[in-house]
């Protein structure tokens, strides 16, 4: 029915783990999908979904007349392409027994034969009118999902939050995720119309967006209430959103700060990982002492001893304050540049860090715990 080379196939099926379940008590949400492509006959489109989440990929292939559309395992196949030789040919052979019942793929010395279920089965995701759209830089898309995505939640009780809210500022749109915990903010510079709703894009989503970003050139997004669709070269994916109200974080950024200090961002991050070797897996919590342009850091744990360290900043900063480690480690890990404001109020008062140099607007709240 077709012929394609390796890379090319190998490259349709990257997202396969990302969308199918494997273990899906559906049977026909574990296969992938193969059709035409309506826009190119050197074209097939390989179609995965999980009810929540579509993606469509096109690959060059050479389609032959007796092609039909068909479905097979989508985690077997991506497994078998995979192992495949570098630069490998492909044929795709349909097995028909009063209908098409498998395929064969033919490579070189190797045969597999794969079943397949009716390509009428596959469910198909309504999408609908989306009348809102954007234009974004992938690199600079990419470069947000991952400095907001790590904050979102995990905790299911709290739907509205697992996922990250994306809105229209001024500027362009504003990416924010929370877990309660700490809260990462961060602005992608376009035009967008400020009628566009605030959405919420589910943590399965934006996972599979960044596997599909290119390096470099533009994307496009269509957003609805209900839907967001992205067209990252020659693939498409659609999501549902999250139904729900994210809360108004504005409330927790504090406007005002009482203290500022500027520290160096790897000379903190190798401390804290220096001081959290002692923290135990339960107890991360972390004293941050701030005094005389020394910041010093220490952990008590009984079971497991003590550890002190400390580095220099720059500001005015006199305060006591409880942090949970992992949770300043992943901050840092997502500030650009080699130093960071941190922004201090009371002992109870969450605090606001910003890489020095960048936008205002892009920042990270943490609350603070009790030591």
């Amino acid at each position: 029915m077709f012929k394609a080379e390796k890379a090319a196939m190998a490259s349709a099926l990257a997202i396969t783990n990302s969308i199918v379940e494997r273990r899906s008590t559906i049977p026909i949400l574990q296969n992938v999908l193969f059709e035409k492509d309506s826009s190119s006959p050197d074209k097939l489109a390989a179609r995965f979904t999980n009810l929540d989440i579509e993606a469509t990929v096109r690959f060059s292939a050479e389609v032959s007349s007796d092609f039909e559309a068909f479905t097979v395992p989508a985690a077997t196949l991506s497994d078998i392409v995979n192992k495949l030789p570098d630069g490998a040919d492909i044929a795709v052979l349909p097995d028909r027994t009063n209908g098409l019942t498998g395929v064969t793929l033919k490579t070189g010395r190797s045969r597999f034969k794969l079943p397949v279920l009716p390509a009428d089965d596959f469910a198909t995701m309504k999408i609908g009118e989306l009348p809102y759209g954007l234009t974004l830089s992938a690199p600079e898309l990419a470069a947000a999902l991952a400095d907001v995505g790590f904050a979102v939640s995990t905790e299911e009780t709290r739907y509205y939050l697992n996922g990250i809210f994306t809105h229209p500022v001024d500027e362009g749109v504003c990416l924010v995720a929370t877990d309660g915990h700490r809260l990462s903010k961060r602005i992608v510079r376009t035009e967008a119309d400020p009628a566009m709703p605030g959405v919420i894009i589910p943590r399965g989503a934006v996972k599979v967006i960044a596997k599909i970003l290119p390096k470099e050139g533009p994307i496009h997004i269509g957003v609805s209430d209900s839907i967001i669709r992205i067209t990252a070269g020659d693939t498409t994916l659609a999501s549902k959103l999250i139904d729900g109200t994210f809360p108004d974080y504005q409330r927790v950024i504090p406007t005002q700060h009482e203290m500022l200090a500027t520290i160096d961002v790897k000379a903190l991050s190798t401390s804290i990982d220096r001081v959290a070797a002692v923290s135990g897996e339960r107890g991360q919590a972390v004293l941050f002492n701030f005094a005389d342009q020394v910041l010093k850091l220490n952990v008590n744990n009984p079971d497991a001893g003590e550890a002190e360290d400390e580095v220099t900043f720059e500001g005015q900063a006199d305060l006591s304050i409880g942090f949970n480690a992992r949770y300043v480690a992943d901050a840092l890990s997502h500030l650009p540049g080699d130093r960071f404001e941190i922004g201090l109020g009371s002992p109870g008062d969450p605090a606001v860090l910003r890489s020095v140099g960048g936008s205002r607007e892009n920042l990270i709240v943490l609350m603070p715990m009790r030591v």
